[in-house]
């Protein structure tokens, strides 16, 4: 779930008086529209209930091999260019389902939304420099149409985003003018909530309900959080690290902190299954490297004023692992995200680190003689990962003969 507009740090000294009012309407526009924001009503209807409509057995057309096949990786995306931020801040917030107010709300409030959140976006910016995010994207796009290649899957791989370009849209003109047949859709990360996958398949049924002459087979696979291939290579890929970054620490003293994307409570509450998935898929991690101690927090990027949001955040889980004194902390976040952006590099690598380095002061305000201060690691993403990709690949041949958690488009 890439990214929404944060706000959560915005002191009210920091707001000019006109600001400070644009904030208030929003809320009240807010708080009148939760009353009416239930079952469908987060902005527009969705079609999804994100339930398992899955299959074992083989399905689907015999000759898929012999067609046209994208592989289609979809995100909410992240800006590269400065000069991005504005029109990302706008289409996030006409766009996530995240924001409780539908859309003709969205398109008269989003003036202040932008301006509420301008300085505070632009200034984390400008700490965690170019997020070079769709290099690293591309570098899993090449990792994952690499392995297709190797497999002998006549499949390209395709990438659209729901708030920046390529938008998803535009992806899914581009592979109508290719002659594509049949697409299988992922998000980027594991789990299936209706604020990532769900979101993206709305909008690619929005293009398809425009072009009904295209012939099109459309399958997603829902999420892969739980499967033990997954499990195996993250369970490795965090031992290797735990070795490569702190090879003279003990394991007892080798902490991990594992971040993922947190939600509204309200898309909890409406059955989005994406925190228990997180939660369900850390627990098995736990029981896999019992012999490092594993923390979890939720990255809660507070786009909206007002919102609850799931906990325990991130930085309540700092200032736990702080109170027990971790010499060592790995920061990871691939249980939800594969290409580090805004949500990692700065509220994780920023924000969560400086809680973690904090040094212990003494009453007279100088540094307590016995601080010593922790090792922090942030971790990589899976971006380019071989082992990733050889994942994403084995689940793009079982969807195409209509295997694993899916859920069937078109």
């Amino acid at each position: 779930m890439d990214q929404h507009l944060n706000i959560r740090n915005l002191s009210f000294n920091q707001l000019s008086l006109s600001m400070m009012l644009k904030l208030i309407l929003t809320l009240l526009v807010a708080q009148l529209c939760l009353a009416c924001a239930n079952d469908g009503g987060i902005g527009e209807s969705s079609s999804l209930s994100g339930s398992r409509t899955a299959l074992s057995g083989t399905a689907g057309k015999s000759d898929a091999d012999k067609q046209p096949i994208a592989i289609f990786l979809t995100s909410h995306g992240d800006i590269d260019q400065y000069e991005e931020i504005e029109p990302y801040i706008r289409s996030a917030f006409l766009k996530n389902v995240g924001v409780p107010l539908p859309k003709t709300l969205r398109e008269l409030l989003q003036d202040p939304a932008y301006w509420l959140s301008k300085d505070l976006i632009e200034g984390q910016y400008e700490l965690i420099g170019p997020t070079n995010y769709r290099a690293n994207a591309q570098l899993q796009i090449d990792a994952l149409q690499a392995e297709l290649d190797r497999k002998g899957v006549p499949a390209k791989v395709y990438i659209g985003y729901n708030f920046m370009p390529p938008f998803i849209e535009d992806t899914a003109a581009q592979m109508e003018a290719d002659g594509v047949e049949e697409i299988i859709v992922f998000n980027k990360g594991a789990q299936y909530s209706l604020a990532t996958l769900g979101e993206s398949i709305e909008e690619l049924e929005h293009y398809l309900e425009k072009r009904p002459e295209w012939d099109v087979k459309v399958t997603a696979v829902r999420q892969f959080s739980d499967d033990p291939r997954f499990i195996d290579l993250y369970v490795k890929t965090l031992k290797a690290e735990l070795d490569e970054y702190f090879p003279n620490v003990p394991d007892q003293d080798r902490c991990v902190l594992i971040a993922s994307h947190g939600l509204p409570t309200r898309l909890i509450n409406m059955g989005d299954p994406a925190v228990d998935q997180m939660l369900n898929t850390f627990e098995v991690l736990k029981e896999r490297i019992s012999e490092s101690p594993l923390y979890h927090g939720f990255l809660n990027d507070d786009f909206f004023p007002g919102a609850e949001w799931v906990s325990p955040s991130a930085p309540d889980t700092a200032h736990e692992m702080r109170s027990v004194s971790c010499p060592a902390v790995l920061m990871d976040a691939r249980l939800s995200f594969t290409t580090h952006h805004r949500a990692t590099l700065y509220d994780l690598d920023i924000d969560v680190r400086s809680i973690l380095e904090e040094p212990d002061l003494q009453p007279n305000g100088e540094v307590h003689p016995l601080y010593n201060s922790p090792k922090v690691v942030f971790a990589n993403q899976w971006d380019g990962d071989l082992g990733f990709a050889q994942l994403l690949a084995n689940l793009s041949v079982e969807a195409l003969k209509g295997q694993g958690d899916l859920i069937f488009v078109q």
